[in-house]
């Protein structure tokens, strides 16, 4: 039965996938210790509506209305709003890697129930885009990944590959010289990147967080993610955030 806020979703999607989804972040939101776990689950029956919103924000800088029947690459796609509201509001061509063999399923079990072809999707890592053309995408979306990668200068060196010259890459991941981080939803009482981690894992046991996810996350910084772009000489950057902010956001413009 289908009630309450996942009443208009019914028409989107089928209960089976719903519940899927359920599980998924639940399983992701326990990870981070976040107790309100199942509020936050059933908020990304919402993914696509949130998407929206964000997209609309950057329509003027990626020039999404301009893109039309043109090809854009996801990298760490997870379940799939983004792809959807792309394909169904700018009728973007889309494809894209997901690693994540539950999130894959999701993505692509949306994609058939609207119609939308999903054979772009891979489940390819970041470093290794293998299955995908150089200089072929007219945008490259990159939304809260990089810190989760194993090799974060191969990503890039990657999404830079795959750009068509004169194209962009979209770039937003944490500053972690900011105190504040974003998946355990906690306010740091230092930047965590500039200390040893066992102080953040000891601080994050300390709030009744385990420390396991934080483990696995890269503490990118602005200045080291400022190091690693200026070695690519095919590009051009324009920052898209605050100097003092605890996001990164970026816009990478491929030269010719």
């Amino acid at each position: 039965m289908i009630y309450g806020k996942r009443f208009f979703y019914f028409f989107m999607f089928s209960e089976e996938l719903q519940n899927k989804i359920i599980k998924y972040y639940q399983n992701y939101y326990k990870s981070c210790g976040l107790r309100d776990f199942k509020l936050r689950a059933e908020n990304k029956l919402r993914e696509e509506a949130v998407e929206e919103k964000r997209l609309l924000r950057l329509e003027e800088f990626l020039l999404l209305k301009k893109l039309q029947a043109k090809e854009c690459f996801i990298m760490g796609a997870g379940t799939g709003g983004l792809a959807v509201v792309l394909k169904e509001k700018y009728n973007i061509n889309v494809s894209g890697c997901e690693p994540d063999i539950v999130a894959l399923d999701i993505l692509k079990e949306k994609l058939k129930q609207k119609g939308i072809d999903d054979v772009g999707f891979t489940a390819d890592f970041g470093e290794h885009l293998t299955s995908f053309k150089s200089s072929f995408f007219d945008l490259v979306y990159c939304y809260t990944v990089l810190e989760h990668v194993q090799n974060v200068e191969k990503c890039l060196a990657e999404m830079i590959r795959i750009t068509k010259p004169g194209a962009s890459v979209y770039v937003n991941t944490p500053n972690y010289g900011f105190p504040e981080e974003r998946h355990y939803k906690i306010r740091w009482p230092f930047p965590p990147a500039y200390l040893p981690r066992a102080f953040s894992y000891l601080y994050l046991i300390l709030r009744g967080k385990p420390p396991k996810f934080f483990k696995s996350l890269n503490l990118l910084t602005k200045r080291r993610l400022s190091k690693i772009l200026s070695r690519h000489k095919n590009i051009k950057t324009k920052p898209l955030s605050p100097v003092k902010s605890s996001t990164q956001e970026l816009l990478l413009k491929k030269l010719a």
